[in-house]
Formats: structure tokens, sequence, C-alpha cells
């Protein structure tokens, strides 16, 4: 050993050739434990939805763009969260632990920056708190397990979903903490969820019986909406619903290939789309949405596509196609439009969620 490093070691200032494992056990804990909380201080997250430049907007350019895409979700990794404090020393020594992901992704429900996916292909509810990094996963109640959550509403402090397996609709609070459990006889497979705030009531449509109802306490129905057939105001397989106050309740008739709305008296006000494959037709409307201007959005799950219409059904645009690439879909399977006016898509067969965002037109 030189000279300079002698006097180095001696004074403390120079380990020399001892090994770690020389160290007294204190020392070493303590150094393990500074370097994972070095490795647990973290600057600002990236963002969840970085800026996408060029933008990817519909209609293309030069013509005013009316839906742009955000990004998407895929499951607990998209929150960009790092662990800190005890979980990082666990995971320091452990190594790090698997994440949530989306396995068939078939609807979505948003308050805030709080998102819940159902997911099917899993039989769980994903929890992900976008402001506050924070991943969970819902389960059901404490007694039953889900078999297939299938549609999911957000009413007041409450987290409503439908669970075709079980035919019940489970209520949670916000934090997925389960509440109750209800069941109406007259549905036996329940598939979609909507609330009607100025009666306040829920509708639900069943794929059993071909028909909605609606009812106060989801155990007692008040009223029935149509029976199977296709004539109007009859339906064949009706696979979602959505209420908005200027439209009224809009249901996706799937193999009926239509949408049809009534009023809150169940009069048919008025019913659009056929079998085609001309712009404005359907091949399968699985999922039914409206943003805040009253523009009803109806997923198409064979097309692949959104198709934006004006409350009368006339169409005004479309956008998406078959692909996984970012805007494109795969088999998609849900819809729902946030009070930002943000559109969230449950892209199923491509496990993700793609976010789009509603532009208004700009003033003249």
């Amino acid at each position: 050993m030189s000279a300079p490093r002698q006097a180095a070691v001696a004074a403390g200032l120079c380990p020399g050739r001892r090994s770690a494992r020389s160290l007294p056990l204190a020392a070493r804990i303590g150094g393990i434990v500074c370097a994972v909380a070095l490795v647990g201080c973290q600057t600002t997250p990236a963002p969840i939805f970085p800026a996408i430049s060029p933008p990817i907007v519909w209609p293309p350019p030069p013509d005013q763009p009316r839906i742009r895409y955000i990004g998407e979700l895929r499951g607990e990794a998209s929150l960009g969260a790092k662990p800190t404090g005890w979980a990082a020393f666990q995971q320091f020594l452990t190594g790090p632990r698997p994440q949530g992901v989306f396995v068939r992704p078939s609807a979505v429900a948003t308050t805030g920056e709080r998102v819940f996916v159902a997911d099917t292909g899993l039989g769980i509810v994903h929890l992900l708190d976008l402001a506050e990094r924070r991943y969970a996963v819902i389960q059901g109640s404490p007694t039953e397990h889900f078999r297939v959550p299938i549609d999911l509403a957000i009413v007041g402090q409450q987290l409503l979903v439908v669970d075709r397996g079980r035919a019940a609709v489970d209520i949670f609070d916000l934090e997925g903490n389960w509440r109750s459990t209800h069941r109406c006889p007259e549905l036996t497979a329940p598939v979609a969820i909507a609330w009607e705030e100025a009666r306040r009531l829920y509708w639900l449509a069943d794929a059993a019986t071909h028909a909605c109802f609606a009812t106060a306490d989801l155990e007692h129905v008040q009223q029935q909406l149509g029976q199977r057939g296709n004539e109007p105001g009859q339906f064949n397989y009706p696979t979602a619903l959505a209420v908005h106050p200027l439209i009224g309740l809009i249901v996706a008739d799937a193999m009926n290939f239509r949408i049809q709305v009534f009023d809150d008296a169940g009069r048919l006000v008025t019913a659009f789309g056929q079998k085609g494959d001309a712009a404005g037709d359907f091949a399968r409307p699985r999922a039914v949405a409206a943003d805040s201007k009253g523009h009803i959005y109806v997923v198409d799950n064979q097309f692949e596509n959104v198709q934006v219409f004006d409350r009368t059904g006339r169409l005004l645009l479309a956008f998406g196609q078959g692909g996984d690439k970012p805007g494109e879909l795969a088999l998609p399977a849900g819809i729902t439009i946030d009070a930002q006016d943000r559109i969230w898509i449950a892209d199923s067969y491509n496990r993700r969620v793609q976010v789009f965002q509603y532009l208004p037109e700009a003033p003249t």
C-alpha cells in the first residue's frame, strides 16, 4: 500500500481493502437504509399523459379539430409512482413486486382524477388515482367476489358495479370499500347502468329480458321499458345506457343496429342507425355516452371506431380505426365522458383505456 493511501486509511478517510461484510452490522444496515432513502427520494414524476407532438386530432387538418388524443392507461405502471420509505426498502431487498395491469377492460367511470376500470378478464375493478398516483384493486363484497363486472357508474360519492355473472349491483364508496349488494328479481343478466338525476332513478339494461328497468333502490322495479323485438321501443340485446338532461335515456340496441332515445315518460323520441358499412351505420353498437353539448358518442365494437351524432341522430364525425397505435381500437367495449369533456374508452383487446378530449367549436 502506498504511503499516501496508508495515511488516508489511518485517518479513517478510506476503508482500504476492508469489505462491506467486515463493517459492523449496524453500519451495513445504515448504509443500505441511506442508499434506499436516496433511491426513494424522487423529483416530480413525469406527467401521466405527456404532450403529443404533433397532436393527433379528428378531423385532420386543415379542418378544425373536434377530438384530440390525450393518452392511455394500461394499469398501475401508467401512474409512474416510485416506492419510497419502507416500501422502497422492501423492494430493494426482494426486488420489484408485480404491478396491476388491465386484461380485458370493459367499462370506465371517473370522478375528478379518480378512474375506475371494470376488467372482465380478471373479474375485478381497478382504481387509479391520477392525482395521488395510487392504485388499488376492488374484488367485490367480503363474501362474494365479482364474476363478470361489466359496467360502472358513479352516483354522488358511490361507485356502482354491475356484475352480470351474479345478476347483482354492488355499491362501494370511492375508496373501494364495499357498502351493499342489490338484486332485482326481474333482472337475470344486467349489462348496463345509468343514473337519472331528475327523478333519482337508476336505469338498468338486461340482456336476458331485452328490456330496460327503472328502480329507485336497485331492488324494486318502478318502470319497464321495451321487450324483445325490432319495432320502435323494442330491443334486441340492449348493451349500454346513458342519461343526459338535454337528451333523455339513450339505449344502444345492439342487435337491432340502432340507438333509441326516450323521454322521462318512456316515449320514444328518436331512433337512428341501421346495419351496414356506410357512415352512420352500425355493425355492433356496444357503448354510448354524451358530452356537455348533448352530442351522442357510439362505440362500435366491430367497426372499432366511435361515431358522434347530434341529438337528432345526424352524424357529425367519426374517430378511431382498428389497430394498436395511439387513437386506434381493438374491440372497444365501454365509454364515459367526464365533467371536463374528456372521453375515456375501454379499448378491450388492446388491454388499455384511451383518453381523448372533445374540443368545442371555436367562436366566430
